[in-house]
């Protein structure tokens, strides 16, 4: 078998792990409850929030809140601070996508 397959939670509360960690990607999975947040940080690589439950609310850099519904992908560039939260009643899911990895984006830029 050529393909390697990575099993994720089906999320019903709430969830954060870590799914692929190769050079070229990293992918996570997150659900998060109402009032159920991400430690406020920043980007360390290009990274795509893929919505695929409920709301997600975010607020980039010192913007107002946006409020990004299921079936959104959400581009982020590098050195973006990011406040990523639910404020909904929905359990609300996403994936994160970082490529290149973090370790190979810094290499990259040097």
């Amino acid at each position: 078998m050529l393909e390697k397959i990575i099993p994720f939670t089906i999320a019903e509360k709430k969830v954060i792990e870590q799914l692929v960690k190769d050079d070229e990607v990293m992918i996570n999975h997150i659900a998060l409850e109402k009032g159920d947040a991400v430690p406020i940080h920043y980007s360390d690589s290009n990274v795509y929030l893929i919505i695929v439950k409920g709301t997600i609310t975010f607020i980039f850099d010192e913007q107002e809140a946006n409020h990004h519904k299921c079936g959104s992908i959400v581009q982020v560039p590098f050195h973006t601070k990011m406040n990523i939260s639910n404020t909904h009643d929905e359990l609300g899911e996403f994936f994160i996508i970082k490529a290149p990895h973090p370790r190979k984006y810094k290499e990259s830029i040097k």
